[in-house]
């Protein structure tokens, strides 16, 4: 089995690589101020339990995530750089500097169908799947100078990104689901041995974010408004997406990130923050559109041999939050509606995101 993914995912990845690497390292000098020399960490949980408005278990059930980002790195080989920096799309003006930062995560997901409570298997929903997951990225911050203030603004957040796992028992969400479900007081889930068998997963995903329209609306106190568009891709036996979207925000220091971190499988997201230790928020509302080639936990394991059911080749996804950042720490909670992903059932799913990230 491996080696049938290996021969499926190493042309995609080496066609990714070679279409995204420049010909030369960019000659961006990188900077750093002293709190982005310090690591940035962030525990996200995310369950359908947070919502309120149709409680459930089902679809993308649950997920946990705990992240780790270096400070920023200031010597890095110049053949390195060339391999990992992306070119821009669009004719945009050359950053004055750059802040390059590593990044390690770990994570699992769980995914489960309606009816939790039969044994046998549902042939017309989706398989029972958890995901057992370790993400290593690099992210690169790049900042032009403003004219008004002196001060280099970022402006724009490559993330590079590749997920090594395991789909089936070997990723533990029949003993995590079941165990916490006994802890709380809820029923069991009873189909556990329907789901994918175990399978070692591989992608890489690239996502672009850039901070555009800011604007003041009041200088004191002040309100800025901003939106931030997003595109990016994933390819790999778990996941093959290409995705586009935006997020508009309301609040105070926005300057401060790219926005909260994202519901996973999906574009990472941004992680990093600057804030300066005032106090800073923002209100949110994003929306994305995705064009799916494949949904392991939905098409079921690569060999054929699972349940499975038809996935949509295009999903949309809603998300609206709340976000507080003071004194090194960023507390964002997330509110996702997401269209229908499978044509066997007609149903939208509701989850929340709840992210802590702190700077130390």
């Amino acid at each position: 089995m491996e080696c049938r993914i290996a021969r499926a995912v190493t042309p995609v990845a080496a066609i990714f690589f070679a279409a995204i690497a420049p010909a030369a390292a960019q000659s961006i000098p990188p900077s750093a101020t002293e709190d982005e020399r310090r690591s940035i960490y962030t525990i996200q949980v995310e369950n359908d339990v947070f919502n309120r408005f149709s409680p459930s278990d089902r679809d993308y059930t649950s997920g946990v995530r705990l992240g780790w980002l270096s400070p920023a790195i200031t010597e890095m080989s110049p053949g390195w750089v060339a391999l990992t920096t992306v070119p821009t799309f669009f004719g945009e003006a050359p950053a004055d500097s750059v802040i390059r930062r590593f990044a390690l995560s770990i994570g699992q997901a769980m995914y489960t169908p309606e009816n939790v409570y039969t044994s046998q298997p549902i042939y017309n929903d989706r398989p029972y799947a958890a995901w057992l997951y370790a993400s290593f990225a690099l992210q690169y911050t790049y900042k032009r100078r403003d004219p008004k203030t002196g001060v280099d603004e970022p402006t724009r957040l490559d993330t590079l990104q590749l997920d090594v796992g395991v789909i089936g028992p070997a990723a533990g969400g029949e003993f995590v689901q079941n165990n916490f479900h006994t802890l709380i007081g809820v029923a069991k889930s009873y189909g556990w041995a329907n789901q994918l068998h175990n399978e070692p997963t591989l992608g890489l995903t690239f996502e672009r974010r850039w901070r555009t329209g800011r604007a003041v609306l009041i200088d004191d106190p002040k309100l800025e408004v901003d939106f931030i568009p997003r595109m990016g891709a994933s390819i790999g036996n778990a996941a093959t997406y290409a995705a586009v979207g935006g997020t508009a925000r309301i609040g105070k220091n926005l300057r401060d990130d790219f926005g909260p971190t994202r519901a996973r499988p999906a574009l990472p997201g941004s992680e990093a923050f600057i804030g300066d230790g005032s106090f800073g928020w923002y209100l949110f509302v994003g929306i994305d559109g995705s064009a799916v080639a494949r949904n392991i936990f939905l098409d079921g394991n690569t060999d054929g041999n699972s349940l499975r059911v038809s996935h949509r080749p295009f999903v949309g996804e809603l998300q609206a939050g709340l976000a507080i950042l003071y004194r090194g720490v960023r507390i964002s909670y997330t509110q996702v509606l997401r269209t229908p992903e499978f044509f066997e059932r007609e149903r939208f799913q509701q989850f929340g995101s709840l992210n802590l990230t702190f700077r130390y």
